[in-house]
């Protein structure tokens, strides 16, 4: 396994943004004198940080880096900051264009990654969760596949929030990430609305814990999609909004690719 972390300059941000990427190489072990050649170029998954995160932050929680090695694939893990992996127009951070598109232009441009529709995968887990549904269906056509692990489906509810001093909680807060939130229902930023006018819909895999507070935002997003006859599938287990379930939720994610 080959780990590289840095920096690249992304016209999305107008800035330069980090990145951490997992590459499936360089599997030699020595004690063994043995030597496993992952075939290029790499099936990728991009994986989204949640809610006061950044690329690091699941590298430092999980166990993905070894995970990535044993079943052979690659792992492009941006920072997305508190983004919600939106377009923010006012600050030109557009973080939608740089996650569904321009992102896979330059690590693909760096790596030796599959350019293959197929072979590209979005997960997330919290608001990285929310941000793999939106433009995995935004930028369908680059996605064969989405994650959501413990999801945060706000938009629903965000119209009804107030003034409060707890980001979770502000409305200000998410007027500054969504903009008029009493648009937010008939926009590219609700995904059911994304379903709805979504041509060609990736496959989508769901996992929640029943104790976690957004359970039951994740449970309507998939009554949603059982009504839409979209096939999904949604685990429900035992457990909270933990880096624990993250880390378990995601292998599971990544078990269900054709790698």
């Amino acid at each position: 396994m080959v780990l590289f972390r840095g920096d690249v300059k992304c016209k999305s941000l107008q800035r330069r943004t980090s990145i951490s990427v997992i590459l499936p190489s360089d599997n030699i072990h020595f004690l063994q004198d043995a030597e496993e050649i992952v075939p290029q170029p790499y099936k990728t998954l991009y994986l989204l940080h949640g809610l006061y995160g950044s690329d690091d932050i699941i590298l430092a929680n999980t166990s993905i880096q070894k995970f990535a090695e044993d079943n052979g694939i690659a792992i492009v893990i941006p920072c997305g900051d508190n983004s919600f992996y939106l377009d923010n127009e006012k600050a030109h951070a557009y973080y939608g264009e740089y996650v569904g598109q321009e992102l896979l232009d330059i690590t693909r441009n760096i790596f030796p990654l599959s350019d293959k529709r197929e072979d590209t995968f979005i997960a997330g887990f919290s608001m990285g969760g929310y941000g793999a549904i939106r433009n995995g269906l935004k930028y369908s056509q680059n996605f064969s596949k989405i994650g959501m692990i413990s999801s945060a489906l706000i938009t629903d509810d965000i119209v009804n929030y107030v003034s409060d001093n707890n980001v979770l909680r502000s409305r200000e807060f998410y007027e500054s990430i969504f903009g008029d939130l009493n648009k937010v229902k008939d926009s590219d930023k609700n995904p059911k609305y994304l379903i709805d006018n979504c041509v060609n819909i990736p496959e989508i895999f769901m996992a929640c814990g029943i104790d976690d507070f957004l359970f039951d935002k994740n449970v309507d997003f998939y009554e949603f999609l059982k009504s839409k006859n979209i096939d999904a599938e949604f685990i429900q287990a035992p457990g909270e909004h933990t880096w624990e379930f993250c880390d378990k939720y995601v292998k599971r994610f990544i078990k269900t690719l054709n790698l």
